[in-house]
């Protein structure tokens, strides 16, 4: 019985050791994305019918609290992204990380893009 018990646990913890972290997110050029550094987001296709991003204000409000699209080839607001967990230096995929806009807003509001 003790034999069934360690074999599963022995391949588990293998599993476990042998995964690699996730691949590392990369710009347009194939480099990696850096924390703290200023990048426009872009569609992929640039047929110049539509633009970056930037904060906008949604419905009545005046001030921003939403992001749009540019519909012309603007490039919009810088973003910076880095990692929820300040000790990892390496922005990865499918793992959790701040959005910035780096500009500033007329009202005081947060710059940080939330999803919700």
């Amino acid at each position: 019985m003790k034999t069934t018990i360690l074999i599963p646990l022995s391949f588990i913890l293998f599993l476990f050791s042998a995964s690699s972290a996730p691949d590392s997110v990369i710009d347009f050029t194939g480099k990696i994305l850096r924390p703290g550094i200023n990048y426009y987001v872009m569609p992929a296709a640039r047929d110049g019918s539509s633009g970056g991003i930037t904060l906008a204000a949604t419905g009545n409000m005046s001030c921003p609290s939403g992001v749009a699209q540019f519909r012309t080839d603007e490039y919009g607001m810088p973003l910076t992204f880095s990692p929820v967990n300040p000790k990892k230096g390496v922005i990865r995929l499918s793992t959790d990380l701040n959005i910035k806009f780096s500009g500033s807003t007329s009202c005081n509001e947060s710059n940080v893009w939330e999803f919700k």
